[in-house]
């Protein structure tokens, strides 16, 4: 496969607006790994990523990716965006519990690093972004936002970090990724037009 363009990447963003589950899901590899703020561990396969965006498109019909930057590097990605929508259907939480719709908009702001393999399908995509951001936002119980975030970031942190554009783990420190982290999804957030 010859180097994915900018306009290539967005593409693949474009076809997630379409909310269209099967197009998505012909983006991916029959192995591919699928992880977002709200998830604690990766989906693995198509079926699995499948099953994750009907349910998220049930809950926020009206669910949008906004893409602010692209940077691309061979096969890899990564995308600073946010993601929004309104909860107008039941919602079902990683623990199973559903939530009944509240009717709230939510707004995440992320950091989005894909990976592709030799074929152009996507191998690996992996959300960044504060985990109890939506919970908050949609006025859910404190408990279940301050669940989600203490699983989710407690497990980030304690993984190694690979290079964003290269093999190979990278030396880190927990008290600088965290912050970095942080301050890119803050900028990226503070440059969006009203």
């Amino acid at each position: 496969m010859t180097q994915l363009t900018e306009d290539q990447a967005r593409q693949m963003f474009t076809v997630v607006n379409s909310r269209n589950v099967d197009k998505i899901v012909e983006q991916y590899a029959d192995d591919a790994t699928f992880q977002v703020p709200t998830t604690a561990t990766p989906l693995r396969g198509k079926d699995a990523i499948r099953g994750f965006l009907s349910g998220s498109f049930a809950a926020f019909p009206d669910w949008t990716t906004d893409v602010s930057k692209v940077y691309v590097s061979g096969n890899d990605v990564v995308v600073v965006n946010s993601v929004r929508g309104t909860h107008t259907g039941p919602l079902t939480m990683t623990d199973g519990q559903t939530i009944a719709a509240t009717n709230k908009k939510f707004v995440q702001s992320q950091v989005t690093r894909v990976v592709l393999n030799e074929k152009g399908q996507v191998l690996s995509l992996h959300a960044y972004g504060h985990p109890a951001d939506l919970a908050q936002q949609l006025g859910i119980a404190k408990e279940t936002a301050q669940a989600v975030d203490t699983r989710v970031c407690s497990r980030s942190l304690s993984q190694p970090l690979t290079r964003p554009f290269g093999p190979g783990p990278i030396h880190h420190d927990v008290t600088t990724t965290r912050p970095l982290l942080r301050r890119t999804i803050h900028r990226a957030a503070s440059r969006r037009l009203p």
